[in-house]
């Protein structure tokens, strides 16, 4: 494997979730410090999330026609921009206009890194790809929440959007020495709307990948509804103390990553298709573990452990699944990657919001990944099945 190459993509993967993680623990001080209220602090998260949805779209087509190296380089220098001038906001409807800005820069490292290792490998070792970049991924869940409270502790919030971009710059610099323009010039298409409309209108009737587009969104919705209720079931209904959920929540994402280390090891006798099968039979049936739990009222800890089996499982799903996606996308890479990553994004934030809304009890958190897995097993078999058609 291209390990310079692994470790840039990986740590694109990783700016979406610093972005939002990083600053969480801020929005109190934001609200007193801007004058802002609760729902106008808020609202920084919302742009940004429908923002790297809106972005992906638009930079799918221009890295199929540009290639991936130039597109890719102005985000960053975008994401930067936008960063430093959430730093300096005065006002909260700055700070909305910055975040629009980073997050304009962000899509562009969400779509980017597919789009590379779709030109670059096959699927089988696209599969393995996915899984090393799933695993550096999931650093940022782990470390970002810290981080962003130690930052909190020992200086202001505008501290985090310093750091972040100083990390943005640094990214720059790499990707400047290492990012490959891997898309022939023969393979580019051209840009005009015409000619994008017919880009999104062939995915749309691409059956297969549709459904594994869907099968994205639901398993992304799963990791969404897991994040934003966790904390509610496990610290508020089952008494652990913020510590001990920051412990639990941490090793949660070791086990994902060690799943993802196991599925390189297994992809070159098994292939991704049957992993991934593997990896969602496994989070169906603790799944149902959770759902038993929940109505026979077990404890704390026997939640935990179905919880870290179901979330652990992601580990054989999410870099199997991608690949999968992405190898009945065709050959405009950059469209089918920009497409997914939307989807993916809205769908999932509304799966996670619809949760949380319904309710934050075990039961209900539990039924969640429990529906999204049975969902996603079923696209998964119903793309497989238009694939052999």
């Amino acid at each position: 494997m291209r390990w310079p190459l692994l470790l840039l993509l990986g740590t694109l993967t990783m700016i979406d979730i610093m972005s939002i993680d990083l600053y969480l623990p801020a929005f109190p001080a934001i609200a007193h410090t801007l004058h802002a209220s609760t729902s106008e602090v808020q609202a920084t998260l919302s742009v940004f999330v429908f923002g790297l949805a809106g972005g992906q779209v638009l930079y799918g087509p221009v890295f199929d026609r540009f290639g991936r190296r130039a597109p890719l380089l102005f985000a960053i220098a975008l994401f930067v921009a936008g960063t430093v001038l959430a730093a300096l906001a005065p006002t909260i409807e700055l700070l909305l206009m910055a975040r629009l800005l980073q997050a304009g820069g962000a899509a562009a490292a969400i779509v980017a890194p597919r789009a590379v290792v779709t030109d670059l490998f096959t699927e089988r070792d696209a599969a393995a790809v996915y899984s090393v970049l799933g695993q550096i991924q999931m650093l940022a869940p782990i470390i970002a929440p810290v981080l962003g409270a130690a930052i909190l502790q020992w200086s202001g919030w505008r501290a985090s959007f310093w750091l972040l971009a100083l990390i943005g710059v640094a990214i720059w610099a790499v990707a400047y020495r290492v990012a490959p323009d891997s898309l022939p010039l023969e393979r580019r298409s051209p840009l005009s709307l015409r000619s994008v409309a017919s880009a999104y209108a062939g995915q749309l009737h691409n059956r297969s990948f549709i459904f594994y587009s869907v099968a994205n969104t639901l398993i992304f919705g799963a990791l969404f509804a897991y994040v934003s209720v966790a904390p509610f079931v496990l610290i508020v209904h089952f008494g652990f103390s913020s510590m001990q959920f920051g412990l639990i929540f941490g090793g949660i994402a070791l086990t994902a990553a060690a799943a993802g280390a196991l599925n390189i090891r297994l992809l070159p006798a098994f292939g991704p298709r049957t992993l991934l099968a593997c990896g969602l039979g496994v989070y169906c049936l603790a799944g149902l573990a959770l759902c038993g739990l929940s109505l026979s009222h077990g404890g704390g800890w026997a939640y935990v452990a179905a919880l870290a089996c179901c979330v652990g499982a992601f580990g054989l799903v999410f870099g199997n699944l991608i690949a999968s996606t992405m190898a009945s996308g065709g050959a405009q890479a950059g469209v089918a990657s920009a497409f997914m990553g939307a989807v993916q994004y809205v769908g999932g934030a509304l799966v996670g919001l619809l949760t949380g809304w319904i309710g934050t009890t075990p039961g209900v958190l539990a039924a969640a990944l429990l529906t999204c897995g049975l969902a996603t097993l079923a696209f998964v078999v119903a793309a497989g099945a238009s694939l052999k058609k």
